[in-house]
């Protein structure tokens, strides 16, 4: 993946996720996180600002950060009531509407100067899930759906399927009236497949990396972290749909309540 350097000011954000719940077709609640954090020696007072498109919700809140500290702060729809959504514009899987996107751009102020930003793009939607006679059903914004996809390997063989590549690959997916992607293996990691699948209404069925039955990895505290590095990274994309934790099995103890306890938090 990308390789790069950023520059901040002494507050810095990180991890931006925003949560969606559908009460009704009428209306969502939100809850916006992002984990803040002072690299300075001192203690620094500022300002953490959003503002959610299309609709112009803004919200803000200060805060202030001891020296070196980090944060997680989350905004929630009970103490800020700009984050209640009346008649969302919902995220739909291809063949049921349109995948409808928000973006979320977050700011920490400090005097008034931009100490960092992030911006995150997310889809109001809520999947229910039910295995009435032994049969796993899906339900998306309370409309049952039939999933139909590809099973997506590698990423590409030589490695050569990389940003507007993926536009190309899931058109052909969505013109053959497919609604879901199995990433199998968790082996294609890319942003760009996320976003593509975002903007096309193609579910994810997302996978970590293990493989029938094989044992435990050689240090399952490394793998751990690795798994929710990749939560935190795709967890705001609309298009996941559903987790499964090992390719032909179960991941054997303790990985499957780790990752089932990493994925609900």
């Amino acid at each position: 993946k990308d390789v790069y350097l950023s520059r901040t000011s002494d507050v810095s954000l990180a991890d931006p996720w925003v949560r969606t719940v559908l009460l009704s077709r009428a209306r969502a609640d939100l809850s916006v996180q992002v984990q803040l954090a002072d690299s300075s020696a001192a203690p620094v007072a500022g300002v953490l600002s959003g503002v959610i498109q299309p609709g112009g919700i803004t919200f803000s809140r200060a805060i202030t950060l001891g020296p070196g500290e980090s944060r997680i702060v989350t905004l929630d729809a009970a103490a800020v009531p700009a984050l209640r959504v009346r008649n969302p514009r919902l995220w739909w899987p291809n063949g049921y509407g349109d995948p409808s996107l928000y973006t979320c751009h977050l700011a920490f102020r400090v005097g008034g100067a931009v100490s960092d930003a992030k911006t995150v793009r997310f889809g109001i939607r809520k999947y229910a899930y039910d295995t009435d006679g032994g049969v796993l059903h899906f339900h998306v914004n309370g409309v049952r759906v039939f999933p139909k996809g590809g099973n997506w390997g590698m990423a590409e063989f030589m490695l050569r399927c990389h940003g507007t590549d993926y536009d190309t690959r899931l058109r052909f997916h969505r013109e053959m009236h497919l609604n879901m992607i199995r990433n199998w293996m968790g082996m294609t990691a890319d942003e760009a497949f996320y976003d593509a699948c975002d903007r096309t209404g193609m579910m994810v069925w997302d996978e970590f990396w293990l493989n029938s039955g094989g044992g435990l990895p050689s240090d399952v505290h490394v793998f751990r972290a690795n798994a929710i590095e990749k939560i935190k990274q795709v967890r705001s994309h609309p298009c996941v749909a559903l987790w499964c934790g090992e390719n032909e099995g179960d991941p054997a103890p303790p990985l499957n309540d780790w990752l089932r306890a990493d994925l609900l938090a």
